[in-house]
């Protein structure tokens, strides 16, 4: 989190008050020094020449006023610095003395800034006595006090006429002290919302009475006036000051749409840093990472600004971007930012590089950190990086340095992580014996320590000294011992519990069934976990159930396939009569060097089998292949998912350089498919000149001939298919493929009569099929008719042709998005009777699939067309930043036009006519629309199209 969004503190009024002044009212700012000059000035206007005994009298008078205004000057002196108390008491005494007004006025203001509400009262009171005439000073200081009195009638009473009634800065110090008062009285009446709501639009220039309007705006669910307010307010404001911060957090707690809508109707593009980055921190907290990620990019292009570039480094993280861009944005951060941030950035790269294992690069990071706050977590990531390397030496250097630093813990390590590490490398670099009484010092130490110490440290001690017991010292009763302890301690974690199970199945055969309950249970809490399917895998094995126990240990081989669990695995494979495939285990598990060998060695042993006997050759093999099977795996998720592609090629080129023909081919098809899919139809094409094997002929001919239909190249893209129609078998495409090319193929050739009659005739032909075979052709004939139906709407003009087929597509696919998002869209062509259906239509499609640029272009659309262009905007706006098409630039560019944003409008259109790769025709129709010549247009800024899924 960016460390500026830490500064959510309290309004300190009087301080805020002078802090503001000093940016919007100087000449106010100090309120009691002008009052004496007042008076100075009434003093000499009096001076006469003392010609008689009057004249006197009044220089008598002169000198003791003179006298009174030195005291109030001197006790302004002591108020400024810091005596609050001896300042307000004398100048209570002063106005005994003097009886003025003004001095009471001076003396309530001092004590309604110290919160002294009784001294206060005492002062309105004895004002009252010495002048009971009411004024609109006295007024404004009461109304003050009832505000610090929280005495909400008295509130209500006067707040209204006092507001009409008073200077700049005064105006400025009631809106923050009433802004306070609401939101430490959020369940109040909403009374006061008019009142103040009247008076601050009369100020927009005044943050001070935006803060104020926005917050009773949402505690009244008053959702308009909140959002003109922060409109406002981020012209104002654009470092969002401590007022602003807190108002802001109270909207996102109260009403947290209200904020999203504000940032989606006045453009995250056109704001401030600091209110960008808010809004990127704002996804982050509602768990929006894959939105904030594709947000943040186009965000990044022009920004100076290291919070961002923070947050960026967070979320690609969170989207498992590649190192190197995870990097690049911290190179940024040491160049914009200020030492904290530089240091936080500099500890995050070196926490992914280790995690990858890249030693070097992580200590590189890691030497960057040079702010004090950072000092502990540096110690630990060094201590970290020496002990991977086995420099146990200085690893306990950079500990003792941790233990020296001035914070006892870090943003990113704990006095936890410290003692864990202090173990870890004890029990590295100690023998066993020495280890074992270390571990018995440390728990000893933790169990006399204070309550943090006994139920934080104790328990992870305690197994960490069972796995000593279990693992190295051979001695299972008293691992058992700690291993109860901790699971008592944490009854639900899983590794205490596998712990035990695990180590009870070293026991004799009347503990297996205890194992095999306690196993049971933690794969209850972790089913997933490679250890747990293992540990309980080899239970049912010992307790006679080979059958249940050998899928558990095939799943734990496949994702952690380490000497032990292929020793286990090999075994019930021979058990079950399957010993050519325990040999291959059994292999695989002996040539992985990195794990232990010492169950492996026994079980060999024990059926007589020499390692060297064992495929090793092959199993170099399958191993390899398994790595690059892991990583087109990952490819693939990351694909469907349809983001992060740094970290989607990084994982493909992984394929490339590890994997066989038939994986590196694979690879290539799926890296060509993510670019055809976002338009890039170079990088497309140069990845399919990687397909190379014949198992993908087929698939590498269907994607080639579309992207020769895309960029018109029509007898290239016969050919393509001519290829597809030589080679019937590919593990990916079907029939399906075939067809699809080829009515691609016609749409571009044929009248678009003789389209749509082709078209009807393959479907007839596809419902003949249907009846004569099990398939049903699903697929098929769902693309046929939303093919035939863009031919009415788009080739035709026979919207009502289209819209029965697509009612038609949604039957056969009743959860496609896609097919409501067509049939909604097409509707909005049609007359405005039509319209309030299809906003409904389109409703629904948003509900299946939210994320979808076209779906949320055709929605906002839906919305302007029904006269709801504040719904409108935020969508036409996330679309257009997803995907800059030249159709949605004309719905953003017309919704800004009629909002009387024409500039924007201007330069949104511009954008649109900049982008060829797109469909104009709409464009080209809006602006002819407002008598907007396109060559007016100038580009200033376009935005980075983003990957859509």
């Amino acid at each position: 989190m960016p460390h500026w969004i830490h500064r959510i503190t309290p309004i300190v009024l009087s301080l805020m008050a002078v802090h503001m002044a000093n940016a919007n009212s100087v000449s106010e700012q100090h309120k009691p020094v002008p009052l004496i000059q007042t008076k100075i000035e009434r003093i000499n206007n009096q001076i006469t020449a003392p010609d008689d005994a009057a004249s006197l009298q009044r220089r008598l008078a002169i000198a003791g006023r003179a006298n009174d205004i030195f005291t109030l000057f001197a006790n302004e002196l002591i108020y400024s610095g810091g005596k609050t108390d001896f300042a307000l008491t004398a100048d209570m005494r002063m106005l005994e003395h003097t009886q003025e007004p003004e001095v009471a006025e001076r003396a309530m203001e001092m004590a309604l800034d110290a919160n002294k509400i009784t001294e206060a009262q005492t002062i309105a009171n004895r004002w009252q006595q010495i002048e009971p005439t009411e004024t609109p000073i006295r007024q404004r200081l009461l109304l003050e006090l009832a505000i610090a009195k929280n005495d909400m009638p008295q509130v209500l009473k006067n707040t209204d006429a006092v507001l009409s009634n008073v200077n700049d800065y005064q105006l400025r110090r009631l809106f923050l002290k009433l802004a306070q008062l609401r939101v430490n009285n959020l369940n109040a009446t909403d009374e006061l919302n008019a009142p103040i709501h009247k008076t601050a639009i009369l100020h927009p220039q005044m943050a001070e009475a935006l803060i104020a309007d926005a917050i009773y705006g949402v505690t009244g669910s008053h959702k308009e006036q909140t959002i003109k307010a922060l409109q406002s307010l981020v012209r104002l404001d654009t470092d969002i000051f401590p007022a602003s911060q807190l108002t802001l957090n109270l909207i996102n707690l109260k009403q947290p749409q209200y904020l999203l809508d504000f940032y989606q109707q006045t453009g995250v593009d056109t704001m401030p840093a600091k209110w960008q980055s808010l809004y990127i921190e704002l996804l982050i907290k509602n768990n929006q990472l894959q939105q904030a990620y594709q947000l943040i990019q186009p965000l990044l292009e022009n920004s100076k600004s290291a919070d961002l570039y923070l947050q960026a480094v967070y979320l690609a993280v969170s989207q498992k971007a590649a190192t190197d861009t995870i990097a690049s944005y911290a190179d940024k951060i040491v160049e914009l930012g200020d030492p904290i941030q530089r240091s936080k950035a500099a500890m995050m790269v070196a926490m992914r590089y280790y995690d990858e294992h890249n030693l070097p690069a992580s200590r590189t990071w890691a030497t960057k950190v040079n702010d004090p706050q950072f000092f502990f977590d540096q110690a630990l990531m060094m201590c970290s990086l020496e002990a991977e390397e086995k420099h146990w030496k200085s690893a306990q250097q950079w500990l003792n340095k941790a233990q020296t630093t001035k914070t006892p813990a870090g943003t990113f390590f704990s006095a936890s992580d410290l003692l864990r590490l202090q173990t870890f490398i004890n029990s590295s670099s100690l023998t066993n014996q020495k280890y074992e009484q270390y571990l018995n010092r440390v728990i000893n130490e933790a169990e006399h320590g204070d309550a943090r110490a006994q139920t934080v440290d104790v328990p992870p001690l305690l197994l960490l000294r069972g796995l000593l017991y279990a693992d190295n010292l051979n001695e299972p009763v008293k691992a058992v011992a700690d291993l109860r302890r901790y699971v008592k301690m944490r009854p639900n974690q899983v590794e205490g519990l596998n712990a035990l199970g695990y180590t009870l199945l070293s026991l004799p055969k009347d503990n297996w069934q205890e194992a095999q309950q306690l196993l049971e249970q933690a794969y209850a809490l972790s089913s997933q976990s490679p250890a747990i399917n293992d540990s309980l895998g080899w239970a049912y094995f010992l307790n006679g159930d080979a059958e249940k126990a050998l899928p558990l240990l095939e799943y734990a081989f496949h994702n952690q396939p380490e000497s032990e669990v292929a020793a286990h695995l090999g075994e019930v494979y021979w058990q079950l009569g399957r010993e050519d495939e325990a040999r291959q285990i059994w292999a695989q598990g002996w040539i992985n060097k990195a794990s232990d060998h010492k169950i492996l060695s026994e079980i060999l042993s024990k059926y007589q089998i020499v390692p060297a006997s064992l495929p090793l050759a092959t199993a170099k093999t399958a191993e390899t292949q398994a790595k690059a099977d892991v990583y087109l795996q990952q490819a693939a998720v990351l694909f469907s998912n349809g983001t992060n592609e740094p970290a989607l090629i990084e994982n493909i080129n992984k394929v490339i350089q590890t994997g066989n023909k038939l994986q590196q081919s694979q690879a290539a098809l799926l890296a060509a498919t993510h670019y055809f899919s976002n338009q890039d139809m170079t990088s497309a094409r140069k990845w399919l000149d990687k397909v190379t094997d014949n198992e993908l002929a087929r698939d590498k001919a269907y994607l080639m001939g579309m992207i020769e239909v895309i960029q018109n190249n029509i007898p290239a893209a016969k050919q393509w298919l001519d290829r597809m129609n030589q080679n019937k078998e590919s593990p990916v495409s079907d029939d399906i493929d075939t067809i699809m090319l080829s009515v691609s193929i016609d749409n571009k050739t044929l009248d678009p009569k003789a389209y749509v009659q082709k078209l009807t005739q393959m479907l007839k032909d596809a419902d003949k099929k249907t009846v004569t075979s099990e398939d049903n052709n699903t697929d098929l004939k769902a693309f046929l008719l939303y093919s035939r139906a863009t031919a009415y709407s788009d080739k035709l003009d026979q919207p009502k042709k289209a819209i029965k087929d697509i009612r038609a597509f949604i039957e056969l696919k009743p959860d496609d998005a896609e097919g409501y998002n067509g049939l909604g869209y097409t509707m909005l062509s049609m007359p405005k009777r039509y319209w309030a259906e299809a906003l409904s239509i389109l409703q629904h499609a948003s509900q299946l699939d939210n994320q979808s640029w076209a779906i949320q272009d055709s929605l906002g659309w839906a919305y302007y067309l029904n006269n709801q262009p504040e719904k409108a905007l935020p969508l036409l706006r996330s679309a257009y930043q997803i995907r800059q098409e030249s159709a949605i630039a004309a719905h953003l560019g017309e919704v800004l036009w009629q909002q009387g944003e024409q500039e924007q409008a201007r330069q949104i259109w511009a954008q649109g006519l900049a982008n060829k790769d797109s469909d104009q025709k709409e464009l080209q129709q809006i602006l002819k629309k407002f008598n907007v010549n396109p060559s007016s247009l100038t580009v200033t800024a376009t935005p980075k199209t983003q990957n859509s899924k």
